[in-house]
């Protein structure tokens, strides 16, 4: 049911109650020396049941996912018997570490998006006047920044989704045309409205009720007044309701947070409201639905790396480093009043007391290195022993301790991989070695675990991908919206080389059948190969001609001694990509077939066969080549 005004007055006055008190009560608050940000606020108004629960989520993540923000909430407090230097070291020098935790979680994730995973088919509109502006070619080809919609999702929603679980993809439509009538009324033109996705973060969502409205603070200003001077400062918020999408500007004094009538903006008419959460993990939080994101697992743990990274950091900047130890003699300066240094001072008559010895610094020892550097070492002579009675060493110098320094190394590194397996992510692509995963069935189980992991998520992307496509067809088309037909992905290419070695090398000592080990030993070399295109297309033709591709040599040799193996086949198998590449090389190009791999495969297997055979100097009889020929499709 759409929002009266006087609802939408209730719902922005409420708003403007708690950011003015909670703004003034930050005001109030002492500056942090170490961060120049304001302390003592520890929350944010609760605008909505769950808000604090959201934006400190979303605060969490954020420095484990951009390199600009600096993660002041873990390094503002300074540790037990950290100096305030320290403290400013830390922070000029921090280093963003776990980035790559969250870039390959995303990665992960975004494999749901790949080609062979899922599939989109576009209706026609249902009248034939809107002619070549089809809603497919607008959504692939008319989205601001991104191009397409596609392009929108696949780039930014597994991000968005990561971080800011409890934000909105809204739905709203850009520049709207209109036209004056003859009454002198403004009116909506005839002209496609251009509908496209806009986010805005759970701290930019300051009213809202699940399902009903959204109340949104947009990166417009209007004019408010700043002391005897018009600033364009104000806050200009956007309401959206299952009908409409209302726009209300602040106005007069910035401090007072007074804000004009709604005033509407779209009235769209879809019964729902054109926005949509990001999603994770759902929670209660005082009634009200709030999402978890599930990398929000792996935060304390990161956040711990953070810690022992700066530790580490400034550690090693004060105690990694050796210092010199070296002879020095006692510092007999004289000042210009016959005073002599003393245990590094000097009495002073004038004013009764001891000043610090300017030669030796209040050492009492002054050094006995050259302008040069070098330790000048005193010989003996007939009046002084010098140096030669002394035994050991002139100089040395002496390292601290590392214990403190690999301790915090080895903490970091069992933090970073317990964040990576709690998000099922491999610390590198290699075979294990120990335990379950050194077997077939322990990297299935580990593929189970990650695919039960990524399929909610899944799952949730395409499902706020399908409300973008409905909402912005249905928004712009009206009743004449044709539909889409999304398929969601229900398989996900999330195997590494090293998995497929473990499960084929298992397979082959449990006797498991051929036809099992060639699908594994398939999808290794696509694993491997996947990107490069000729590559791909030679190893297919492997798979595809070599008939004992999955026997071993002395199971081939043994065959091909009694005849049931042809030495044809042996040698395609043991030299089959040299044969490729020769007749890659030799092949003259067509018009239909501009490569050797443009070629039809059963072409590719049967030239294949023929240059293995003309290597061993024999020909396939007649019979033989027409049994083959028909076995490869050729008639």
């Amino acid at each position: 049911m759409a929002l009266t005004i006087q609802d939408i007055d209730k719902v922005v006055n409420r708003f403007a109650a708690l950011h003015k008190g909670w703004e003034s009560a930050a005001m109030k608050s002492p500056i942090n020396p170490i961060t120049k940000e304001r302390t003592g606020v520890s929350q944010y108004p609760e605008y909505w049941p769950g808000y604090n629960y959201a934006a400190k989520m979303y605060d969490s993540i954020l420095p484990h996912t951009r390199p600009d923000i600096y993660p002041a909430h873990l390094l503002s407090v300074r540790a037990p018997n950290q100096t305030d230097q320290q403290a400013e070291y830390i922070k000029a020098n921090y280093k963003p570490t776990t980035l790559s935790v969250f870039e390959d979680f995303k990665a992960t994730i975004s494999r749901a998006f790949a080609d062979q995973n899922w599939s989109i088919r576009y209706s026609p509109e249902l009248e034939p006047i809107f002619g070549e502006d089809t809603f497919q070619r607008y959504v692939n080809n008319e989205i601001d920044k991104f191009g397409s919609l596609e392009m929108f999702v696949k780039t930014m929603l597994p991000t968005l989704k990561l971080i800011d679980p409890n934000g909105i993809i809204a739905i709203e439509p850009q520049d709207i045309d209109t036209i004056e009538t003859e009454e002198g009324e403004e009116i909506v033109s005839n002209e496609l409205i251009q509908p496209m996705p806009e986010y805005y973060s759970c701290k930019s969502i300051v009213g809202q009720k699940f399902g009903e409205y959204y109340l949104v603070i947009t990166d417009d200003r209007s004019e408010v007044k700043v002391g005897t001077k018009t600033e364009k400062t104000g806050l200009v918020l956007e309401l959206y309701d299952d009908m409409n999408i209302w726009k209300i500007y602040q106005v007069g004094k910035r401090s007072d947070y007074t804000f004009s009538e709604p005033v509407l903006y779209f009235a769209h008419n879809l019964g729902y409201v054109p926005c949509h959460k990001l999603e994770g993990m759902p929670q209660m939080i005082n009634g009200e639905i709030a999402f978890q994101s599930p990398f929000i697992t792996a935060v304390p743990l990161l956040d711990q790396v953070i810690l022992d990274e700066s530790y580490l950091q400034i550690s090693k900047a004060t105690s990694a480093f050796p210092f010199m130890v070296a002879l020095g003699e006692i510092c007999e300066f004289m000042d210009r009043e016959g005073n002599k240094c003393q245990d590094g001072r000097i009495f002073d008559p004038i004013n009764g007391g001891y000043r610090t010895c300017q030669s030796c610094n209040g050492s009492g020892v002054k050094s006995r290195f050259s302008p040069t550097g070098m330790l000048l070492i005193k010989p003996k002579t007939s009046l002084s022993e010098g140096d030669s009675a002394l035994s050991g060493e002139y100089l040395k110098f002496v390292s601290p301790p590392m214990d403190t320094l690999n301790f915090l190394r080895t903490e970091i590194e069992q933090q970073m991989a317990k964040a990576r397996r709690i998000l099922h992510l491999p610390s590198s692509d290699e075979s294990g070695t120990i335990g379950e995963a050194s077997t077939a069935t322990g990297s299935l189980n580990k593929l189970r675990a990650l695919y039960a992991f990524i399929k909610p998520i899944s799952d949730q992307l395409f499902n706020l991908y399908e409300f973008c496509l409905v909402t912005m067809g249905r928004m712009r088309y009206g009743e004449f919206f044709g539909g889409v037909n999304l398929v969601y992905p229900t398989s996900f290419d999330i195997s590494t080389p090293s998995d497929y070695l473990a499960i084929i090398s298992e397979g082959v000592k449990a006797g498991v059948p051929p036809s099992i080990t060639f699908s594994n030993v398939y999808n290794y070399i696509r694993a491997i190969h996947y990107t490069d295109e000729e590559t791909s297309a030679i190893y297919d033709l492997i798979i595809n001609a070599d008939e004992l591709l999955l026997m071993n040599s002395a199971d081939i040799a043994l065959r091909v001694a009694n005849g049931t193996v042809e030495k044809y086949q042996d040698v395609i198998h043991h030299s089959a990509p040299q044969l490729i590449m020769e007749l890659i090389r030799n092949y003259i190009p067509t018009e239909d077939a501009p490569r050797f791999i443009d070629l039809p495969m059963s072409e590719q297997i049967a030239q294949l066969n023929r240059l293995a055979s003309d290597k061993i100097g024999t020909q396939l009889d007649p019979i033989q080549q027409a049994q083959q020929d028909l076995l490869n499709g050729i008639v």
